[in-house]
């Protein structure tokens, strides 16, 4: 098992936890990450184009290992 902590960048900015969680490696982490992202798309997707969610992995050294997110794109063709 190995340790991980997320850190959270939606709307409102960066907001790290302090809580460690356990998972078997790095891709079972980032399955979490996939999840916790897809919860937070429930409370609203980014306000304009180029704005980001996102979940970063971190892993037990503090170093971010992996980085989930959503970029929203609104692309005007015709424009």
């Amino acid at each position: 098992m190995s340790s991980f902590q997320f850190r959270f960048w939606d709307r409102d900015g960066a907001v790290a936890t302090d809580e460690i969680y356990e998972f078997r490696d790095l891709f079972a982490a980032v399955d979490e990450a996939k999840l916790v992202l897809a919860e937070m798309v429930l409370d609203g997707i980014p306000a304009k184009s180029g704005d980001v969610m996102a979940v970063e992995v971190i892993n037990a050294d503090g170093v971010i290992a992996a980085k989930v997110g959503l970029t929203l794109s609104v692309d005007y063709p015709s424009a």
